[in-house]
């Protein structure tokens, strides 16, 4: 389960999600004690301005105070003592405490003495200097927030405020978010990882039933396919690649067992003929001249299995995209004639005309030998199933932007069920079925037209034989 996609993704989700609250829960916790230490520093700001906003306002209603550049020390200390007797202004829960320019206390309230908080020096020293001063003094169970801040007036520090508050009900409200955060990070983590197992259990399940389906399909059972989930994501994508993967080993499988049956098919008779007479020569002694004509007999039926296997290698390499085609224009009228003089004495023998007839040179782009590979499969396709004193006919003609290479035989045709399976690479009509065999030429026929870009196709009117018409696209030459 630990190696399982599921697993992965969840343990990654968690993982993301953790550092995510936890960095989350950290800016939360500092933003709120920092905003809760601002306020405080506020309050305590507003409380000592007040202070002196009183004391200022104390002198104006008795004037006795005025603005000279020098004032005395002892007559700021007694306003200050006069203002917080008279006012009693001291008298309050507000820890309030007055200093003097050098820092002795003045007066006090009597909260504050009760806090008996240090006298701090760089706060003195800081007000000395003009400088607001904010300090916090943590004490048995508690800790207190302290501001300094000097009353200048002409640039003469007259006296100092310091104002108090005890920070514990901003600690404890840290506490209870810190306690919070710890408790809610965890859950929340927990319940979204829960969630995000289920979401992948969810997402996965068509993976699942793939996996299942998979596991179902063998050798024998590669026609079978996997449901492709209407999901539109990648597991769709993922299903149909592995669909067309499968199609795709199944015709390798077909093909390779069509090859094997197929070359066992043709050449055993090639091998049953040769042994045959090996068997009749050896039965007695016979003439030199008998001999030579069981050599020949064997040298044919060698050269026969030669160009079988030729073919079936061609075939073979077609299917597994080997042997590219080395493109370079070719005429075709000189290459089909040339063919066709290759085939002049074995159509002489069986008393069979070959006709070419051609209007002007059709250049085409291609290999010249696989494009006489073609025609000569035609040609002898068509000597094959042409009776005696029969013709077969070639023309080449235009079509547009495709040369037309049409080849046309006397012979009894194609029957109707077997015309469009004619092109299969290992299609055979056997004599049993009451026809000729086509053996392997015209599979190859196909590969070659469409490794051209271009189409071979077959007819077979009644009583004019069967018409094989190959269009290859013309060269830049033409």
């Amino acid at each position: 389960m630990i190696r399982s996609i599921r697993f992965s993704l969840t343990l990654w989700y968690a993982a993301i999600l953790a550092v995510i609250l936890s960095l989350f829960g950290w800016v939360l916790y500092t933003r709120v004690e920092k905003n809760l230490a601002q306020d405080i520093d506020n309050v305590l700001a507003s409380e000592a301005d007040g202070v002196g906003d009183a004391i200022f306002a104390f002198w104006k209603a008795e004037q006795t105070f005025s603005h000279r550049k020098e004032t005395e020390e002892r007559q700021v200390s007694r306003l200050v003592l006069r203002w917080a007797h008279e006012t009693g202004a001291l008298e309050t829960e507000r820890p309030i405490r007055l200093l003097d320019p050098e820092g002795h206390p003045v007066d006090a309230s009597r909260s504050f003495t009760q806090l008996a908080l240090p006298m701090s020096r760089e706060a003195i020293s800081q007000a000395r200097k003009g400088r607001t001063t904010y300090e916090t003094f943590p004490l048995a169970d508690k800790r207190i927030r302290l501001i300094t801040r000097p009353e200048v007036e002409d640039k003469q520090i007259l006296y100092l405020v310091q104002a108090a508050a005890p920070l514990h009900q901003a600690d404890a409200s840290l506490r209870r978010l810190h306690l919070g955060l710890l408790w809610l990070i965890p859950i929340t983590l927990a319940l979204t990882s829960a969630l995000g197992w289920l979401l992948a259990t969810q997402a996965l399940r068509p993976v699942g039933r793939m996996t299942t389906q998979a596991r179902r399909i063998g050798a024998e059972h590669l026609h079978q396919r996997i449901d492709i989930p209407k999901t539109g994501d990648e597991l769709e994508h993922l299903a149909a690649t592995f669909n067309d993967m499968l199609a795709r080993l199944e015709r390798a499988f077909r093909r390779l067992r069509q090859f094997s049956a197929a070359a066992s098919h043709e050449l055993r008779t090639p091998l049953t003929i040769m042994k045959g007479e090996v068997e009749v020569a050896l039965r007695k002694p016979r003439d030199p001249e008998e001999y030579q004509r069981v050599l020949h007999t064997h040298l044919e039926a060698l050269n026969e299995m030669t160009h079988i296997v030729e073919e079936l290698l061609t075939l073979a390499r077609s299917e597994a995209g080997e042997g590219a085609v080395e493109w370079q224009p070719v005429e075709l009228r000189r290459l089909t004639e040339t063919v066709c003089n290759s085939f002049k004495p074995v159509a002489e023998k069986k008393q069979i005309r070959i006709e070419l007839s051609s209007d002007e040179p059709a250049w085409i782009r291609g290999e010249p030998r696989l494009l006489e590979r073609l025609i000569a499969n035609l040609l002898d396709n068509a000597l094959k199933h042409t009776p005696a004193h029969g013709s077969v006919n070639l023309q080449i003609l235009q079509e547009g932007n495709r040369a037309c290479l049409i080849v046309q035989d006397t012979g009894s045709g194609i029957p109707a069920d077997q015309l469009p399976k004619i092109f299969d690479q290992f299609f055979s009509r056997r004599p049993s079925e009451g026809a000729l065999s086509t053996g392997l030429g015209l599979g190859l026929c196909r590969w070659i037209a469409e490794a051209h870009q271009g189409r071979i196709e077959a007819a077979s009117p009644p009583g004019h034989g069967a018409v094989f018409t190959v269009r290859l696209p013309f060269s830049a030459a033409s």
